[in-house]
């Protein structure tokens, strides 16, 4: 199966003429429906039997082009000199015997050419109109052969689908078949982002000869025990859960359902029926977010909705200690690796500051100075996934303007590849003039570099919690302050009911898709209107405080309740009033001493609560304010803390909590900014 450039270079398209791709599964619907479109478009079908994927792909790979040429969306790739073929349906065995189906992009060229490979493994399978044919397209027209693999368990691959679940050993093995093609050089590198990302970190560690280099995006959920985070598919932060994510993703992507036909069919067969029988098989039904948010127990929030089986419950309850995660390739603090990688995320992604710790351990851990000198970060201030298409000159994140964020990621992904699988010598002239970080400073609004993260040229700012005992809202008397000295009550008092939590307004949110959880800088003072928020505000800025790097807070709290939550919130208010959210994270009471271990706590007595909350860069310019929110709840973005102990996700029933935070010479509650040096 074929599709053929008849012109050397395609037809220019107007950009008014919208392509709509609409996905019929019949593929013959498709065939007479588009093989107009195509001929005229200087496509030939060589083969009636075409897989859809190939319809979309090329239409995709033509407007990508013309798109470019004109200037009508710069977040699209340039597309390179190569014609190529797609090989659908290839499946390549593993070690214990499970075969997994392989799309195949091949660049077109003289007999018996060589080309270095590209590889993204994906549970998202591989259709039309799926982005992962913008890469695809992207590469194999500049020469690359680009293979992309549905993993275990998923749409056409052999197996029993576990989150994580043999992405090392599947990895190793795919890459090792991949490099001894007859088409290939023998390098394989590695893209993709989110899930893709983090399948990036689990071949790594197994060390394949022929991984050359990779390029994770957005891959913060490949951490486990490492570093004492136990985040785990980064469902699990500061001990309590991802809710809204968690629910969203596995309800979307989590199900045990197989759909496949015997891989025994030959290809042609395999193609032909693969589509019709995918659109017969059965199909996770549509879940209700807010049912399934309010759900209790919270471990039978999909159940409740006739989802099937899946690994929701046990990513939800396991113990972060469980040997459950032992089976899962999640970095642990023996965990090393040996190649060159451009690590990629953006400030509003959920696992930023794993992303970050990634890059610094490759560079302390890997096996080779070589790779250990190799190893570079680009960070956007955007959302989940979203640096290439947010890369504009008047850029706007959640409803933040953000200013002129442009970044020529796609040209830099190919030189990336260029220079450890071509071996191209501009290729090594350009990586080599790069700097080791490049990270976008927001309210500042521009692109700084560095060669470590954080910066060298930093210093740690704390700010002390202070009040008059009146912190409650955004009309309290909260602030805070430089000095360390006692200002006014020795402390606050709010309380949380779970039944009433305080909602999440942006952040770090994913994988929902839904206007009830919308991601990046919102405005937060509806939230800060509550009273079971407390609010500690500095005065107006003289001079700007640019915070890059690490965020903490330490607080001194009591509770009437054995457990709770307490959430903590870094806020940019501008001097219209508008209070955008910087950072947020949380803390379950429980696991304040470590996360190996729960500790229960006692009514009334003060204990020392660590929040870490993050790593950003955001610059607070004059006249503007530092805000820090502390609260019991941010929901759904976190689970609700039922304040009861025990097993938060099979309890039914909650109890109120008053929490009290002091300030005072003995317990002095903190902010901890690590602010560059000026």
């Amino acid at each position: 199966m074929t599709a053929e450039f008849i012109d050397e270079k395609p037809k220019r398209i107007s950009p008014d003429r919208r392509i709509h791709l609409f996905y019929n599964r019949d593929s013959s619907a498709v065939l007479s429906g588009f093989y107009g479109s195509l001929k005229g478009m200087g496509i030939r079908l060589l083969n009636t039997h075409v897989k859809l994927i190939v319809l979309t792909m090329t239409l995709l790979t033509l407007y990508c082009s013309a798109a470019t040429a004109l200037g009508t969306d710069p977040t699209l790739p340039p597309q390179g000199p190569f014609a190529f073929d797609v090989q659908a349906n290839v499946f390549i065995e593993m070690r214990d015997g499970t075969r997994l189906a392989t799309d195949l992009y091949i660049p077109k060229g003289r007999a018996g050419s060589r080309h270095p490979i590209i590889l993204i493994r994906t549970p998202y399978g591989d259709f039309p109109g799926n982005s992962l044919e913008i890469p695809a397209a992207f590469f194999a027209s500049h020469g690359y052969v680009v293979a992309i693999q549905d993993k275990r368990g998923k749409f056409r691959s052999e197996g029993t689908y576990l989150v994580s679940g043999g992405d090392d050993k599947d990895g190793y093995d795919t890459i090792d078949w991949l490099s001894r093609q007859s088409w290939s050089n023998g390098k394989v590198g590695m893209y993709g982002c989110s899930y893709s990302g983090d399948i990036q970190i689990f071949a790594a560690q197994t060390k394949p000869p022929a991984l050359k280099a990779m390029i994770p995006q957005a891959s913060g959920s490949a951490a486990g025990s490492i570093r004492g985070l136990y985040r785990y598919f980064g469902t699990r932060v500061g001990g309590a859960n991802e809710w809204a994510d968690e629910v969203g993703w596995f309800s979307k992507n989590g199900g045990k359902i197989p759909s496949r036909l015997p891989t025994s069919l030959e290809n042609h067969q395999y193609t032909e029926l693969y589509t019709h029988y995918y659109n017969q098989a059965p199909k996770i039904p549509a879940v209700d977010f807010q049912r399934a948010w309010r759900h209790l127990p919270m471990v039978d929030a999909l159940r409740d909705q006739g989802f099937p089986d899946s690994d929701f419950a046990d990513n939800l309850e396991k113990s972060l200690t469980d040997s459950y995660w032992d089976q899962l390739p999640y970095m642990t603090d023996a965990y090393t690796s040996d190649v060159p990688t451009l690590f990629v995320n953006s400030w509003y992604d959920f696992g930023v500051d794993v992303t970050l710790m990634e890059y610094n351990w490759f560079r302390e851990h890997s096996v080779s100075q070589k790779a250990r000198d190799n190893q570079y970060a680009i960070i956007s201030p955007g959302t989940h996934c979203s640096s290439e298409t947010d890369g504009r000159v008047d850029a706007v994140v959640g409803s933040r303007e953000i200013g002129d964020t442009r970044f020529d990621y796609w040209q830099t992904y190919l030189t990336w590849f260029d220079y450890w699988l071509k071996d191209e010598d501009t290729a090594h002239k350009a990586v080599d003039a790069w700097p080791k970080l490049r990270y976008y400073t927001m309210g500042a609004n521009r692109w700084e570099s560095a060669d470590s993260w954080p910066p060298r040229n930093t210093h740690k700012l704390r700010l002390f919690l202070a009040s008059h005992g009146r912190a409650n809202s955004l009309f309290g008397d909260g602030i805070l302050t430089a000095s360390s000295s006692t200002v006014g009550a020795p402390s606050d008092s709010f309380t949380y009911n779970p039944d009433n939590p305080v909602p999440s307004l942006g952040g770090a949110m994913c994988c929902t898709h839904t206007v009830d959880a919308l991601p990046g800088a919102q405005d937060q003072r509806p939230i800060e209107s509550r009273d079971d928020v407390l609010v500690y505000t500095t005065e107006p800025l003289t001079a700007a405080i640019v915070v890059t790097g690490d965020v903490d807070v330490t607080l001194f709290a009591s509770s009437s309740a054995v457990d709770t939550d307490f959430t903590a919130k870094l806020i940019d208010i501008y001097p219209d009033g508008r209070a955008f959210n910087i950072l947020e994270s949380i803390l379950r009471a429980r696991y304040r001493e470590g996360f190996t271990r729960e500790v229960w706590m006692e009514k009334g007595k003060i204990y020392r609560v660590h929040i870490p909350v993050g790593t950003t860069s955001n610059s607070f310019g004059i006249g503007h304010q530092i805000r820090l929110e502390i609260s019991s709840s941010n929901f759904p973005r976190f689970d609700r803390n039922l304040n009861v102990g025990g097993n938060n996700a099979r309890a039914i029933h909650w109890i109120t909590a008053t929490n009290q935070i002091y300030h005072s010479s003995k317990y002095q509650s903190q902010l901890e900014l690590t602010q560059i040096s000026q």
